[in-house]
Formats: C-alpha cells, structure tokens, sequence
C-alpha cells in the first residue's frame, strides 16, 4: 500500500472522532445503569468477569492485530491469504482460552490470581464467547489497514449500540444481572464479528484463498511475537491494579475502582483510537523518522487536549459520580481524581506507541511496558494495603507516567527532536490548520 496522504488520514481521524462521540454516551450509560441495578458488590462481579476474559484474549492474540496493521499497511503479504489465516487463528486461540480458563478454575489458582474461589457463570460465558471476541478484533485491525477508517469506527459503535438496547430490555423485564449484562456483552461481540466477516468475505472471497505459509508467515509470527510481548506488558500495567485490589481487598472495592478507572479512561478513547490509525500510516512510511515533526505536533495535541478534558471531568465527577451511580460508588471519587493524571499520560503513550510500532521497533515498546509494570507493581504492593483503591489509583498514575516520558525520550531520539518537544509543539496556527484539512472535502471510505 502506498504511504497515506496527510488529508486522507485527518478526513479519518475527524469521522472516527465524529462517530466516536456519538456513540461513547451509550457506553457511560451502561455502565451507569449497571451500577445502580447491580450495586458495588454485582458491579465488581462483571468487571472481574469482563477482565478474566480480556486477560486471556491479551495473552492469546500473539500480537496479530498490531502485525495485520503493519504487514496489510505496508504491502508485506497477501491480503486474502492473510484473512484467512488469522480468522482461522480466532478459532484455535479462543479453544486454547477456554482450556486455560477450566485449568485455573479446576486447579484451584482463581484464589491467588483473581480473589475469589471459582469462576463466575459470568466470567464463564465470557470466556466461551471469545471466538468472536478473536475474529472481531483482528478483522476490525484488516479493515483498517484496508483504508476503511470509518467502518473501523462504526463498527464498534454498533456494537455499543446492541449492548445498550440488550441492557435496556433487561432492566424493562428486571431480568438485569451480572451474567445476563455479560450475556449482553456477548450479544454485541457476535453481532459486529459477524458483520466485519460478511464484509470481507463479499470483499475478498478470502474463504477460497490458502493460507500463509513460508517467509511471510515467518515473519508475521517474528513480528507478532515482539508486538505480542508488549501488548502484554501493556495490559498489565493498566490492570494489574484492579487484580491487585480483588486480591488485596475484595470484590466490592473493585466493583468502586472500575467506576473511578472507567471514567478516567474516558480520556483515552480518542487517543487510543488515533493510535489505532496512526500505527498504519507508519508502516507505510519507507522513512518513519521523517514523520518527526508530526508526531511532535500530534503528541503535544493530544496530551493538550486530554489535560483540558481531564480538568473538566475533575470539576464535574465528584457530583456526577453521586449523581448518577448513588450514594453507595462516592468513595470512586478520590481515585478517579487520582487517576486523572496518569490518564493524561497514557493519552500521550497511546500515539508515542503506536509509532514506534509502526516503525518497527517494538522491542523498545516491549522494554518500557515492562519498566512501568515492575513499577506499578511495586507501589501496588506498598500502597493498596495502606490506602486501599485510593493507592491503587496513585500507583497505576505513576507509572503511567513514567512509561510516557520513556517513550517520549526514545521517539526523540529516533526524530532527532527533544524529549520536551514531544509534548509542547503545539500552538494555534498548527490546530487551525489542521482542522481545515480535515474538514476539507472528503469521500466515504466505506465500500
């Protein structure tokens, strides 16, 4: 594929933004309506489940999504052939999900790893889902590296759309539970994984092409395994916090921290997705370094406007939080204040990432999730016992915090820029001009 044009790729970003705000409240709402109908204690019970299940997806992937990006994104493979070999590998990573899961359960380790004695029927349902979990994921990643940004933005909003219709009926019917809200989550997954495999096997007939094989399966698996490493090392930096609470205290202090996480994480939702697009635009790059000035800019734009939301959700949560899940969630309060920080950090950690993906250089990613998560492993350890999710919250922050400022230092050095540079380059000629290219004219990228 050729290397994008900047207008092309601001046309995307602005519809993912576009969509992305349109369909974000259904998912506040959700949770919202969770919390009040399930109270702390049933809160907590589907946040562990939902993280059980992500934990083994986050474990299994192998890192395909970022390696269908890099490969499709730069002409490294053929599009059919590789389709169809990581839809397969949806099916035989999600077997090898369930098996593991029933060794946990069965062996008697759900104790020590996630603080209670058995597998909910939540969690169970969850996990015997993921085959769809699987095959969504990475075609999403194959539509986006296909150009089609704003399938890649709907798609999940669909299916945000469907968990928030099955939650409605369930509350109308008082049927609303930890496992039916899971059977809900579900009910999504299997929705948009079959619209994302209809989509392509029209586009692509990849069902009658052969699998990969030879040099470029080689390197797929060399790269997925690198990517893999770190998406990892990353996913456990961002929750082993919520583990550590369910260990260290109980379920119902994890049911108050998924509300304070799950606000604060409002301010990635964005730049995660532009990471997601942005990692495809590099890898079709010959030269990544000569992008230098745009990730500075990009970075600086994105840590500026995450502090500029952070500051308002700070003014508005404390009621808001009351407000709307109830008396019993305003001790969430202090460590969604307490997160703030962190969560701008990992605002600017999302785009730093996803370029060095993009370049290839995930060993370096590899390297830094791994600092940050002995981090916050570590003031995890000292602080939950003392400060329960309040500490929690001031651990996950600092170490978010460290990993982008590693970050930002390795990408410098690879631009030739400064470190400080990734974070302040922006200023209000740049933002006007790139809102009139992405405002320019554009077509649907969909077809």
């Amino acid at each position: 594929m050729k290397p994008q044009a900047p207008g092309s790729f601001l046309s995307g970003v602005f519809w993912n933004t576009g969509l992305m705000a349109l369909f974000w409240p259904l998912g506040v709402a959700v949770s919202v309506v969770l919390g009040r109908w399930l109270g702390p204690a049933g809160k907590g019970e589907y946040t562990l489940a939902t993280l059980v299940a992500t934990l083994l997806f986050t474990l299994l992937n192998l890192g395909i999504p970022s390696s269908i990006s890099y490969y499709l994104a730069g002409g490294r493979t053929p599009e059919s052939s590789l389709v169809k070999t990581v839809t397969a590998l949806a099916g035989i990573l999600a077997l090898l999900a369930a098996a593991i899961a029933f060794l946990v359960d069965r062996a008697g380790w759900c104790p020590s790893l996630f603080g209670v004695p058995r597998l909910s029927p939540a969690a169970w349902l969850i996990v015997l889902a993921l085959p769809f979990q699987f095959a969504g994921c990475f075609l999403l990643f194959v539509v986006l590296a296909q150009g089609r940004r704003i399938l890649f933005a709907a798609v999940p909003g669909i299916g945000q759309f469907a968990v928030a219709v099955l939650v409605a009926a369930l509350v109308l019917l008082h049927k609303l539970t930890a496992f039916t809200a899971a059977g809900a989550l579900v009910g999504s997954q299997v929705l948009t994984a079959a619209i994302l495999l209809g989509y392509e096997q029209h586009r692509l007939r990849f069902l009658q092409s052969p699998l990969l094989a030879g040099e470029s399966l080689l390197g797929l698996a060399r790269y997925s395994a690198l990517s893999h490493t770190g998406n990892v090392l990353h996913f456990l930096t961002q929750r082993v916090d919520v583990f550590m609470v369910s260990v260290l205290v109980d379920l119902r202090a994890v049911g108050l921290y998924s509300v304070a996480y799950g606000l604060a994480e409002l301010l990635l939702l964005l730049p995660q997705r532009l990471g997601a697009l942005y990692l495809p635009r590099i890898a079709a790059e010959p030269v990544p370094a000569e992008k230098g000035e745009e990730i500075r800019v990009s970075c600086s734009l994105v840590l500026m406007g995450s502090v500029a939301a952070a500051a308002v959700l700070a003014l508005l949560a404390p009621v808001a939080i009351r407000l709307l899940y109830g008396p019993a969630f305003t001790p969430s309060v202090r460590p969604f204040l307490l997160l703030l920080p962190g969560a701008c950090a990992l605002a600017a950690s999302s785009l730093l990432g996803a370029y060095l993906a993009g370049a290839g250089r995930v060993k370096v990613t590899c390297a830094v999730a791994g600092l940050s998560l002995g981090f916050n492993v570590l003031l995890n350890v000292v602080l939950i016992p003392r400060y329960g999710i309040s500490g929690a919250a001031v651990s996950s922050s600092l170490a978010y915090a460290t990993q982008a400022l590693l970050l930002a230092c390795v990408v410098a050095r690879l631009t030739h820029s400064r470190p400080l540079a990734m974070l302040t380059s922006a200023s209000p000629s740049v933002v006007a001009g790139i809102l009139k290219r992405a405002l320019g004219p554009t077509r649907l990228e969909v077809r």
